[in-house]
């Protein structure tokens, strides 16, 4: 009987603590009108044993677009709004996705912003999130709560300070794809 009312009790300071800590992220974390920045990404491949790297810049306006703009190893575009997704190689349009005629693009968008901008509130429609602040800098775990989303991702982390500065992506099939931020300017 005292195990599981001691159970009970952490469970319940459990629940309080991890509130408390999403609640100063959500304080924490800003989501300025604009911001631009550059990237570095590892891409580790795990049927192949190895990682592909790539970089290049990132801007945003908030709710509007992001422009993923990869320079390194091949230079494409990917231009991102609430309701299309396009790609580009080299300058030259090789791809459009509408939300209309292909709902899963509005989901990715929704998510892409929300890690982004880090706007909690659209990221806990799809995610269980879990947050670490300490000193300033914050960590935040984020586990799939619909089943379509864990088909692509198992889970994801988030790591800043004020600005979003990395993310991890952990995929069922053991790839893991790393991104760091650098330069980030409000603009």
């Amino acid at each position: 009987m005292r195990k599981i009312f001691l159970g009970i009790i952490f469970s319940v300071l459990s629940i309080s603590v991890f509130a408390n800590n999403l609640d100063d992220l959500k304080a924490l974390t800003t989501t300025p009108e604009k911001l631009s920045g550059t990237f570095s990404q590892s891409k580790y491949l795990a049927q192949l044993e190895t990682s592909i790297n790539s970089s290049g810049s990132f801007n945003y306006i908030r709710d509007k677009k992001i422009v993923w703009h990869t320079l390194t190893p091949i230079n494409s575009t990917l231009e991102l709004t609430p309701k299309s997704m396009l790609s580009y190689q080299d300058g030259v349009q090789v791809n459009k996705l509408d939300s209309d005629t292909n709902p899963v693009v509005a989901v990715f968008s929704d998510i892409f912003f929300g890690v982004m901008t880090a706007q909690w509130q659209i990221l806990e429609a799809y995610f269980s999130v879990s947050a670490e602040v300490s000193d300033g800098q914050w960590k935040a775990t984020l586990v799939p709560v619909d089943e379509s989303i864990g088909g692509f991702i198992n889970k994801v982390t988030l790591e800043g300070d004020k600005y979003l500065q990395q993310i991890t992506l952990y995929e069922p099939e053991g790839n893991i794809t790393h991104i760091t931020f650098d330069k980030l300017q409000q603009k």
